[in-house]
């Protein structure tokens, strides 16, 4: 086993009761824009450190961010996807890793919205939000207990552990016909988190894996219920369709907000090194250079097309509740490759500009560089998997069923 990580510092700084009531979405979006510069200055360092700095994770979190997607009953925003769309692309034109973890962060209090009335008082009573990590693969073991359940595992890719509140893990318990998957929210203190991201890109995000030994869990912190269709608990506690989305292209919304800003980001940095650069035994501008112009208007159209591509699919998948069935899968499989294409876009676009960049793209303080590392990295996460994706896709427009579990 390696050596475990240390955790960053936890929030207390959730909004008081009249910065609630005065919040608004686009009192976030205007504060997260403001805060683009400070992210981008600082991305190196938080590579270097391998998590997000700790004083612009603690702006994200002061601005109300993390409330956006917290339902009204508790304070929260319940804002539109445009709004958390425009709330995160300015985090990703700065930083790639941390607009990766907020936008996890974001969507994963969304998630508790599925969870049991009990435990939605428990993390969001009183005005509050929680950073709660994933946990899934490999699953890990669940033992009932009096009162609830005994938990163990090592799950891979814990996205946000080390900010985390809560993790929220995937674990089998035996159950009368044979052994059953649930999800089981764990303190995150009752965890250990083991150093294993040892990536070329997407440094700062700190996914590591994530440890728990017989770590109890009540039994209204545990869930049964699988809801990738959409019609879970959510969608019985509330009316906003945000609550009943079907899963996977949820997922695949959570991951593509955060590449399209990135991509952007590498498109502005591009702009402006062609309006103060020339090229090295030439006397001509890059700006005045018909092939530069040439690649600076592709690579904004087709982080453009990708943008209105994400927005257009999840403001679809708000009306995915009506559908069920064969009718529903092939709903889901169609907006999830939709997203995928839009990542697949993104990460043309940063090609696009670094391969004119010359040499100097090879520099690591070339912000540029790291932003070609993180895009690889980021559009690998299964979701995107451009196979898997199109071919669950192609089945659906030809009647066949999913062959994955993720549909």
């Amino acid at each position: 086993m390696t050596s475990p990580v240390q955790r960053q510092t936890p929030g207390n700084d959730f909004l008081t009761p009249a910065q609630l009531k005065a919040l608004t979405p686009q009192h976030v979006i205007d504060r997260m824009r403001a805060l683009q510069p400070a992210l981008l200055e600082g991305a190196a360092e938080a590579e270097a450190q391998r998590r997000p700095l700790d004083a612009l994770w603690n702006e994200i979190r002061a601005s109300g961010y993390f409330y956006m997607w917290v339902p009204k009953k508790f304070g929260g925003l319940e804002a539109s996807v445009d709004e958390v769309i425009d709330a995160t692309l300015p985090i990703a034109e700065g930083c790639a890793s941390t607009a990766w973890l907020a936008s996890f962060g974001l969507v994963h209090n969304r998630h508790q919205a599925l969870a049991s009335e009990q435990f939605q008082e428990e993390i969001f009573g009183g005005g509050r939000y929680g950073i709660v990590a994933a946990a899934t693969m490999p699953p890990g073991k669940a033992v009932r207990t009096d009162g609830g359940y005994l938990v163990s595992g090592r799950w891979q890719w814990s996205t946000l552990c080390v900010q985390a509140d809560w993790i929220q893990a995937v674990a089998v318990v035996d159950g009368p016909d044979g052994p059953i998957g649930g999800s089981f929210l764990l303190p995150a203190s009752d965890c250990e988190i083991i150093d294993t991201w040892n990536t070329d890109g997407m440094c700062a995000t700190g996914t590591h894996d994530a440890v728990a030994k017989d770590v109890f869990v009540p039994e209204h912190r545990a869930g049964f219920v699988q809801n990738r269709d959409g019609k879970g608990r959510g969608a019985e506690l509330y009316d906003n369709p945000i609550y009943r989305v079907p899963l996977s292209p949820l997922l695949a919304f959570t991951t593509a907000v955060p590449v399209v800003g990135t991509a952007r980001g590498a498109v502005n940095l591009y702009k402006d090194r062609l309006l103060n650069h020339t090229k090295r035994g030439t006397a001509i501008q890059e700006r005045d250079r018909q092939s530069s112009q040439i690649r600076l208007a592709r690579a904004e159209t087709m982080v453009s097309v990708a943008e209105q591509t994400v927005r257009s699919a999840m403001n679809e998948n708000l009306t995915g509740d009506r559908l069920s069935g064969d009718e529903q899968v092939a709903f889901r499989s169609r907006l999830r490759a939709q997203m995928t294409f839009a990542a697949q876009l993104s990460r043309s676009a940063v090609q696009t500009v670094c391969e004119s960049t010359g040499t100097s793209i090879h520099y690591k303080t070339n912000p540029l560089q790291r932003i070609l590392r993180d895009m690889m990295v980021m559009t690998s996460h299964v979701i995107f998997d451009d196979d898997v994706t199109m071919e669950q896709h192609g089945r659906a427009m030809l009647g066949m069923p999913p062959n994955t579990i993720i549909s």
